[in-house]
């Protein structure tokens, strides 16, 4: 799963594809978590296969989770988080 959408950075550089490649949970007590995703941003899908190690932009997103989400499908639910954001609330899952 990732997400599509044209970003054009400050440098020129626009990307379409847009993939989470790490999360870290910080578990509260009382429950839920804290979880930080990186958004890795790459020009297009087949770049990104072609040479994973080169992104043209990272991104870190935090958002609350119940621990029903934390214990769901993570990504899934990252990417849900995401798209509720104002500037990605026209990203396509693809």
């Amino acid at each position: 799963m990732a997400l599509a959408k044209q970003i054009t950075y400050d440098n020129g550089t626009t990307a379409s594809y847009h993939r989470i490649d790490g999360a870290l949970a910080h578990y509260h007590p009382d429950n839920g978590a804290t979880v930080t995703a990186t958004l890795y941003s790459y020009l297009t899908e087949d770049t990104r296969v072609a040479n994973a190690g080169a992104p043209v932009s990272a991104t870190n997103i935090t958002a609350e989770l119940t621990e029903t989400q934390v214990n769901g499908n993570l990504r899934k639910t990252m990417y849900a988080k995401i798209k509720a954001l104002p500037e990605w609330a026209d990203a396509e899952d693809c």
